[in-house]
């Protein structure tokens, strides 16, 4: 997947050494660019990264996102065989769906060609949300989208391949989209962390995904 970039942004990603000091350093403050913006989001404490970098790589990185696209896709594929939408929600149900099994062929495909193995997909659970009803269902995929833009933004700062960091850019993104939609649904704030996005670490992300792993 190529970027569309040009100025600070495609400095950053063209130089993975540029892009690491302004990850490291940007913190929370506010600064010009869509980059810019979520390389912000990102920043933190060295000392509050420094447990995940000793593991983490690139491969590693794309199959934790993997494991979290499967869950989405699962969890859509559940709603809309559940028929427990109707009209406009399913639609919007089954675009998710169809978005996040892109998701998961670019994240196969990205495993690949770091010369690794998708990760193995997790049987997952629903039917606690399912027996909830709609507006369960509804808050539900709200929560999951936020929390996969917030995995994506929290592993960020951790990418070393210009290809990946795009990817996951640009599937970040799409994530928040999603979110900020199913929010405004439910009758949430669009962007609950407000101009910022909040980047989760993994041991939040696992939190809040453990109850739908079978």
């Amino acid at each position: 997947m190529e970027p569309r970039t040009g100025g600070a942004i495609d400095e950053l990603i063209r130089d993975p050494a540029s892009r690491r000091s302004f990850l490291r350093s940007a913190g929370g403050v506010g600064v010009a660019g869509a980059f810019s913006l979520f390389a912000a989001a990102c920043g933190g404490k060295d000392d509050e990264i420094k447990p995940e970098t000793a593991t983490t790589n690139d491969l590693a990185i794309v199959n934790y996102a993997l494991g979290l696209e499967y869950l989405e896709q699962d969890f859509y594929r559940d709603v809309i065989s559940a028929r427990i939408l109707r009209g406009r929600e399913l639609d919007l149900a089954k675009r998710i769906e169809s978005n996040e099994t892109e998701h998961v062929a670019a994240l196969e495909a990205a495993a690949k060609t770091l010369d690794g193995e998708p990760v193995a997909r997790e049987e997952t659970d629903f039917s606690s949300v399912l027996s909830g009803g709609r507006g369960k269902v509804l808050r539900t995929a709200a929560t999951i989208e936020g929390v996969g833009a917030g995995a994506y933004l929290g592993q960020a700062r951790f990418i070393e391949s210009k290809e990946v960091l795009a990817s996951a850019l640009s599937i970040h993104t799409v994530e928040g989209r999603h979110a900020a939609v199913l929010n405004r649904i439910v009758g949430r704030p669009i962007s609950p962390a407000g101009a910022f996005a909040e980047p989760l670490s993994k041991a939040q992300v696992t939190k809040s995904v453990e109850p739908f792993i079978a």
